[in-house]
């Protein structure tokens, strides 16, 4: 892993992983993994082990008879969480519980965030640690003195853009990113080069773009996790990994304004985190490993936001899975839907639930939008 006090300079193209079939926690072994041995990040059970695959990067499969309604699994391991901006005074900041669109009691103002008592808001401040409180107040105040997020519409039909395009993206914005880290490391009296016109120019240039304020909260999450979890940063890299995770050209976009408005908004001491590569490689990971966030009512018929469960994302999609999910607080836990036999794959589905009763076709078209794959799961098969 490169050192954070010297940001890396490789391109994020470094990142990309060869396409998979079907999603799973990762298509190819890491560098430092060998094709038998498994992350820690794994899920871990007598009822299961996760093992390589030829088609679908690793699976989970029972090691013995299960029956019906059996917990086989609880993943509590939060990597990085998005509530979207207009559900924020609705759903706690902590344990994402929802009052059917009541306005919650506990309301940071600094930080932006509603919680379902002080309890909740005591243990996201523990968990974020002053460094993270400051971070999430300065997006706050930074996101309140602009417009609202931008809400041109976008044409989803749009063509993903391609790793090259992506490369030159990033690669465009170098040289205004150290200009900007140079009039940031100056303002601290940190800076080694003096800070002239043309640096601050690039930081005023950057606070001036147009802000999506959803994806600052994307990326600030994940930086802030590898800041406060270093130890556990394996977890995230172990991920399958998607080498365009952008919607559209938009999207990309996007993510690379923000990237400079945490340049020059975020504390000092997180902007050695702050760089392309980590932004892209949050984007890349979290693609094809991301769970909604919806409220527990009609199969979670609203969708409040996402978030990143690196144990949870080892099962693979079926759409007629034996293992049913459900989100408990921050925790997703898994039972079998079924009888299970040893030996036999152990899949959740990634449809929502009305997606589950499209027809076979339109069932993997928004697996192959919203997943990147072509599904070949047995009920598929079936409907042929």
């Amino acid at each position: 892993m490169a050192d954070l006090e010297s940001p890396p300079s490789v391109s994020p193209s470094v990142y990309n992983a060869p396409s998979i079939s079907r999603p799973s926690s990762c298509s190819s072994a890491p560098p430092d993994e060998t094709p038998n041995k498994l992350p820690a990040s794994a899920p871990k059970s007598f009822l299961f082990e996760v093992r390589h695959t030829p088609t679908a990067g690793r699976a989970v499969f029972a090691t013995q008879d299960i029956a019906e309604a059996t917990l086989i699994f609880r993943s509590d391991d939060l990597t990085l969480s998005v509530l979207l901006r207009e559900y924020r005074r609705e759903v706690c900041g902590q344990c994402f519980s929802y009052d059917y669109g009541r306005d919650l009691g506990f309301r940071d103002k600094n930080a932006g965030f509603v919680f379902c008592s002080e309890t909740c808001h005591g243990e996201w401040m523990r968990e974020n640690g002053d460094i993270g409180v400051q971070a999430w107040s300065a997006v706050e105040t930074f996101v309140k003195k602009r417009s609202k997020e931008d809400s041109e519409m976008v044409d989803v039909d749009l063509p993903r853009p391609k790793s090259k395009d992506i490369t030159k993206a990033w690669d465009g914005v170098a040289a205004q990113a150290e200009h900007i880290r140079i009039a940031r490391a100056n303002e601290a009296g940190q800076g080694a080069i003096q800070a002239t016109k043309q640096h601050h120019k690039a930081l005023q240039k950057a606070l001036q773009a147009p802000i999506s304020p959803d994806v600052m909260s994307f990326c600030v999450s994940g930086l802030l996790w590898h800041h406060n979890n270093p130890s556990d940063w394996n977890k995230v890299l172990a991920l399958a990994a998607d080498s365009t995770p952008y919607h559209n050209i938009d999207d990309l976009h996007a993510f690379i304004r923000t990237y400079l408005h945490l340049l020059a908004i975020l504390p000092i001491p997180l902007l050695p985190f702050v760089t392309a590569e980590s932004i892209f490689l949050l984007s890349s990971r979290d693609s094809h490993n991301s769970f909604g966030i919806r409220s527990l009512e009609d199969e979670g018929s609203e969708f409040f936001g996402y978030g990143c469960w690196p144990a949870a994302s080892y099962f693979n999609h079926s759409c007629a899975p034996n293992i049913e999910k459900r989100r408990g607080g921050r925790a997703w836990e898994f039972r079998t839907g079924k009888n299970v036999k040893k030996g036999e794959e152990l899949n959740i589905t990634y449809l929502s639930g009305e997606e589950r009763k499209l027809t076979r076709g339109k069932r993997m078209q928004t697996l192959k939008r919203n997943w990147g794959f072509d599904c070949g799961c047995e009920q598929c098969e079936v409907e042929q």
